[in-house]
């Protein structure tokens, strides 16, 4: 079971989808070193938007960040259970 789900939405992801999975993957492997049990879990392809499945939240946030920092959009956090959930938003 994921403990964070990002979710990314528009026109713009829909148009630079490889790009922004690219900088995704590279975050996962950047960030092994502090946290080794932090992973991609899966990735999910809509026509609605994207949604990356990570096992744990320092990584969620990072690509989150990593994601809005270079392409900017709305960026949004929700700790529906801050002990087992975090749902990144992204959308442009």
């Amino acid at each position: 079971m994921p403990a964070a789900r990002i979710h990314l939405t528009g026109d713009f992801e829909a148009a630079h989808r490889e790009e922004i999975l690219t900088l995704a993957r590279h975050r996962e492997a950047d960030l092994r070193a502090d946290h080794p049990m932090e992973r991609i879990m899966a990735v999910e392809c809509t026509s609605s938007g994207t949604d990356i499945l990570t096992t744990g939240f320092h990584l969620a946030r990072d690509i989150g960040h990593a994601i809005h920092h270079a392409f900017h959009g709305r960026l949004t956090f929700d700790y529906g259970n801050a002990e087992t959930e975090l749902h990144v938003k992204w959308s442009r």
